[in-house]
């Protein structure tokens, strides 16, 4: 799999950008809002450990293997984190996982309490798919939530995606089991 070159996009008053190992007590703080825990893959309860393994070692293999870009969210002027983005799950047109052009992948998202309201997560998703299909070229990018997740069903809907009618039940990675998820594409 080819690694992808992290980047930094800024957008507006936003700014997008790898994460560094001294965001984690930011991370760690931000994931205590029981809505990013109950919506979200996070783990629940999160830890300061929790924090420090997504900064300093997940975030980083996405990006070296090629199969995430996981950015973090922050003011484009006082630096103040505002939320996490991610195209992750890339995965090639035949399905192979990896970047590549043509392929897929799935973004993710998380806002900041403080920062909710505002359409910054609005504007990082679009950011963010825009240099997914233009300096990946990847042709598709998916969207999914838990039903009942209001918040991310808006932020997909004003970003451009088709959401399908009707939920699918798909495994829920967290909990272990099925559940409903809304889904949704957006197409080059």
């Amino acid at each position: 799999m080819p690694a992808l070159e992290p980047v930094e996009i800024t957008a507006g008053s936003l700014h997008l950008r790898p994460w560094r190992p001294q965001d984690a007590a930011d991370v760690f703080a931000a994931c205590q809002d029981p809505d990013i825990q109950r919506w979200t893959m996070v783990p629940s309860p999160y830890t300061q450990a929790d924090a420090v393994t997504f900064v300093e070692r997940v975030a980083p293999i996405g990006w070296a293997t090629g199969t995430a870009a996981q950015l973090a969210v922050v003011d484009a002027t006082t630096g103040g984190l505002l939320g996490s983005i991610s195209l992750q799950d890339m995965r090639d047109a035949d399905g192979i996982l990896g970047v590549a052009p043509g392929g897929t992948a799935e973004v993710g998202y998380w806002c900041a309490a403080e920062a909710r309201g505002r359409g910054v997560t609005t504007n990082a998703v679009r950011a963010l798919c825009r240099w997914g299909f233009g300096a990946l070229e990847l042709t598709t990018i998916r969207w999914l939530a838990l039903v009942g997740n209001e918040p991310s069903r808006t932020v997909a809907h004003r970003a451009g995606f088709t959401v399908a009618a009707e939920p699918r039940p798909l495994l829920n990675p967290r909990a272990g089991e099925i559940a409903e998820f809304w889904t949704g594409t957006l197409r080059r």
